[in-house]
């Protein structure tokens, strides 16, 4: 059974019941009340005969003979009409005159002379006795609500249809929406026009849609960047292996070394991309140790300043003097480091200047590496760290880099509980801040 139905079934049973007990309810209530005004008439006409038997019991003593002038009064009078089921007690309340009747049954008032009960008379409660004209009454108001019942419940089922068709339509249009993301049709979305859990639903969904076409453009542009990545190395390789067979050209050392760089070239791709792999599916591991990451920062400085001398380029170190402790991975903050620094290297014009700056916070540990132009611009910043991102300015493929490095780092920074940004340099380039958590 749809969840539709089950909805318009539930919605509906619940019309029908809360309808039916209202009119019940009505009912009963009027049942209650036409019986309290019947009696309170009766009690009236009963008052008005109490009075004439008062009269006639003065003159008499006793009710000898009570029938009979009950039947002349009835005649004589249509005010005081004697009922047909007129009961006359004695002031033991035993039967005089009338239908034997229990008491619990009877509506009694009294017959007093001089302040003294000397019987009583009384009538059939109007729960248990109706006359023709209550009755006829009754039957009308019954059929009145009968009337008013009908349309209730056609009105109850038209309703129901509307609210379950209402209700279901969001989570209907999310099923099909959910269907198609599963075929692959991300582009599709839903009208946002709720306010209530339902519209909340919607804008789920939309955002789910959102993501999920952002994913697959992002896997479609990973696929191709990285064939792309890959085979320009390979074709590289291919080209000159193929000129040495072919003995165009010689087998020399400058023409090994050359094909040596496209291997190490390539090597460190392979390597990034694996890396990061394991980074994205949380299998990079590490191992976590308390080290100085201050000396950690010097020995990359030291280990590229080969690099740094044939860039002539100008760095600045801001460390102090006292060590820098972390609890982090060694081998992960250095590649961290190396990565930054080869970044500042191969980006910066030579003759320029790269400043790294070291700091304990009171949120923990900041590293602040800045260089000089080229710079990037401010609407590329956090792109800078998505997989095989590369400004298609200065800072592009010709210099070596194939935008993995900084994407590692962010994975590298998130491992140690810290973050990493990219903001433009006071000096004219790039500066990129990492917050560190000083215990991991």
């Amino acid at each position: 059974m749809r969840l539709r139905t089950r909805v318009f079934i539930t919605l509906l049973s619940v019309s029908v019941v809360l309808v039916l007990t209202m009119a019940g309810l009505f009912q009963f209530g009027f049942e209650r009340g036409l019986d309290r005004f019947l009696n309170e008439r009766r009690q009236a006409l009963l008052s008005e005969i109490a009075t004439d038997l008062s009269g006639y019991y003065s003159e008499r003593g006793n009710f000898d003979g009570i029938g009979l002038r009950l039947l002349i009064w009835a005649e004589e009078d249509d005010r005081n009409r004697v009922p047909n089921d007129l009961v006359l007690l004695d002031a033991e309340r035993m039967p005089l005159f009338g239908p034997e009747l229990p008491e619990d049954a009877l509506v009694l008032y009294p017959v007093e002379v001089s302040t003294e009960v000397v019987g009583w008379v009384g009538v059939p409660s109007a729960s248990r006795h109706r006359d023709r004209l209550a009755r006829n009454f009754r039957d009308s108001q019954i059929e009145t609500l009968i009337r008013i019942i009908l349309p209730a419940l056609l009105l109850a089922l038209f309703g129901t249809w509307w609210l379950s068709r209402q209700l279901l339509r969001p989570i209907e249009q999310s099923a099909a929406l959910a269907r198609r993301l599963s075929d692959g049709e991300y582009q599709d979305r839903l009208p946002e026009q709720r306010d209530d859990e339902l519209g909340e639903l919607i804008r789920s969904m939309n955002r789910l849609a959102h993501s999920l076409a952002e994913s697959s453009t992002a896997r479609e542009r990973w696929l191709a960047d990285i064939s792309h990545e890959l085979r320009t190395p390979v074709a590289v390789l291919q080209g000159e292996l193929e000129a040495l067979l072919d003995g165009v050209r010689d087998a020399d050392p400058a023409r090994l070394g050359s094909l040596h760089q496209e291997v190490l070239h390539l090597r460190r791709l392979l390597d990034d991309l694996h890396d990061l792999a394991l980074a994205d599916a949380g299998a990079l591991r590490y191992r976590f140790a308390r080290l100085d990451l201050r000396a950690l920062l010097e020995d990359a400085l030291q280990a590229m300043s080969g690099r740094i001398s044939d860039h002539a380029l100008d760095v600045v170190l801001q460390a102090g003097s006292a060590p820098v402790m972390i609890e982090g991975d060694a081998t992960r903050l250095r590649q961290l480091i190396d990565n930054l620094l080869d970044n500042s290297i191969k980006y910066t014009d030579r003759g320029g200047r790269i400043q790294v700056s070291l700091e304990k916070t009171a949120q923990g540990i900041r590293l602040v590496v800045a260089d000089s132009a080229p710079g990037v611009a401010e609407h590329n910043h956090q792109k800078l760290f998505e997989r095989l991102f590369r400004v298609e300015s200065s800072r592009n493929r010709s210099l070596g880099g194939a935008g993995l490095g900084l994407a590692l780092c962010r994975r590298i920074a998130e491992a140690h509980g810290g973050s990493i940004a990219a903001t433009g340099s006071p000096l004219g380039g790039l500066l990129i801040t990492v917050n560190l958590n000083e215990f991991a």
